[in-house]
C-alpha cells in the first residue's frame, strides 16, 4: 500500500511539473523552460525507480490526464519551434551586419554569399 501512495505522490509531483512546464513554455523564457524540463525528467526517473520495471498500480484516469497534459505541452513546444524557425528564415533573408577593419573601413560579404536560398 505504501508503494501506491508513494507512486500517487510522484504522479501528483509530475502533474505539478507539467503545469510548471506549460507556464514556462508560454513565458518563452529559456531558463524557466530548461528548469521545468529538468524537474520533469527527475520525477520521471524517480517514478521509474519506484516501480522497478514493474507495471505501476495507478489510476488509469490519472495516467490518461497526465499523458494528455504532456501531449498538450508538446503541441505548445511544436508551435514555438515553428515560429522560431520561421523567424530564423526571415532573418536569413536580410543582409548580414557589416564588419569593421582596424582602419575603420567596412567589409561586406560578396553579393552572391548574401543571397541565401537564391536560385
Amino acid at each position: 500500500m505504501a508503494e501506491s501512495e508513494s507512486l500517487s505522490g510522484l504522479l501528483e509531483e509530475l502533474r505539478e511539473a507539467l503545469e510548471e512546464e506549460r507556464a514556462a513554455l508560454l513565458s518563452g523564457q529559456p531558463i524557466q523552460i530548461d528548469a521545468a524540463t529538468q524537474r520533469k525528467l527527475e520525477i520521471a526517473a524517480r517514478i521509474e525507480q519506484a516501480t522497478d520495471g514493474r507495471t505501476p498500480k495507478a489510476d488509469a484516469r490519472v495516467l490518461q490526464k497526465l499523458a494528455r497534459y504532456n501531449r498538450d505541452n508538446s503541441v505548445i513546444c511544436s508551435a514555438v519551434l515553428h515560429h522560431m524557425t520561421a523567424a530564423i528564415d526571415r532573418l536569413r533573408q536580410y543582409d548580414p551586419h557589416r564588419s569593421y577593419r582596424a582602419d575603420g573601413s567596412t567589409a561586406s560579404p560578396p553579393l552572391q554569399q548574401r543571397l541565401v536560398g537564391a536560385a
